[in-house]
């Protein structure tokens, strides 16, 4: 007989000491199958801008693509969502007189509110008026600017 101490190692698959304890089989498991998971899924209302993707919480939006007259810039938008939008920022417009070529851009302080959703076929939900309420000369104004869709 020879002397010493014979060790016995168990190995065990490196799944956890709960998996030791609570084994599962290979055939069953413990998460739902894909196809039985339902997620709900919230449709987000963008704005589409001239150019690129819509987007979400634009803080600058040029609103007429065609002569870039009107435009919001530096908005900080307090809630977006499924109904409407609500922001202060800058309303950038160029006043046309006597014409547009001619006119020039003022800056106007302005809440802004996004609203009537449209759901369009190539982007999904997306805002398709922008009112705007500000001073100029001492005048309380509202001005609504139709959104691309």
């Amino acid at each position: 007989m020879l002397g010493g101490i014979v060790a016995i190692t168990l190995f065990l698959p490196a799944v956890g000491a709960a998996a030791a304890r609570d084994p599962v089989p290979a055939s069953t498991s413990r998460a739902t199958p894909a196809s039985h998971q339902v997620q709900a899924v919230k449709a987000i209302v963008r704005v589409l801008p001239c150019f690129g993707l819509p987007e979400v919480r634009p803080a600058n939006y040029l609103m007429s693509c065609a002569d870039a007259n009107a435009s919001w810039k530096k908005v900080n938008w307090v809630s977006w969502g499924a109904k409407t939008a609500l922001g202060k920022g800058d309303l950038y417009q160029n006043d046309c007189q006597p014409n547009c070529v001619s006119g020039h851009f003022h800056t106007y302080a302005a809440k802004v509110v996004l609203s009537e959703v449209t759901q369009t076929r190539k982007y999904g939900l997306l805002y398709s008026r922008a009112t705007f309420s500000y001073s100029a000369k001492d005048k309380h104004l509202t001005e609504t600017f139709g959104l691309a869709t």
